[in-house]
């Protein structure tokens, strides 16, 4: 299928509505939080009204990001859409191993293998944080040393 404008409008976003304290004008605004908390919003006096706005200004976006080149996000899978449970095929000699470990550590095959998973995406975070950390090091390194400190002569 092509991802042309039609498709993305199609597709299922989540869409919350707030109100607007009185104080503030009133009223409801609708958002798309995939895009951030204020990246694509309507508003209006009714629930109606500011769902209306909204479906317009996503129009107007996703028009933009399309001729810009721009990749538009699509909805985050819901998490009702996983069941919990998929099939893996694995090679018997691996089969057997994480077998024998999972013996050996008094769980159930399927217990040590979501342990391993589970620790493995924690490992994976903090390396991508880790990265993130290092780059901006690196950049403060940069900007610190293409200034020019003064001299003091006095020390």
């Amino acid at each position: 299928m092509k991802k042309d404008l039609n498709y993305f409008l199609s597709l299922p976003y989540k869409i919350e509505i707030v109100s607007i304290p009185e104080n503030e004008g009133g009223g409801y605004m609708a958002r798309l939080p995939r895009f951030g908390t204020l990246g694509i919003v309507g508003d209006g006096k009714t629930k109606a009204d500011a769902l209306a706005d909204l479906e317009e200004n996503q129009k107007d976006r996703f028009e933009e990001y399309l001729e810009e080149g721009l990749d538009i996000p699509e909805p985050e899978p819901d998490r009702r859409d996983y069941s919990g449970r998929f099939v893996l095929r694995m090679p018997k000699f691996l089969h057997q191993e994480l077998t024998r470990s999972a013996r050996k550590n008094g769980v159930s095959l399927n217990q040590y293998i979501c342990a391993l998973l589970s620790m493995n995406l924690q490992s994976d975070r903090m390396a991508t944080a880790l990265n993130a950390v290092q780059e901006d090091i690196q950049t403060l390194r940069q900007s610190i040393g293409s200034y020019d400190f003064p001299v003091d002569d006095h020390l």
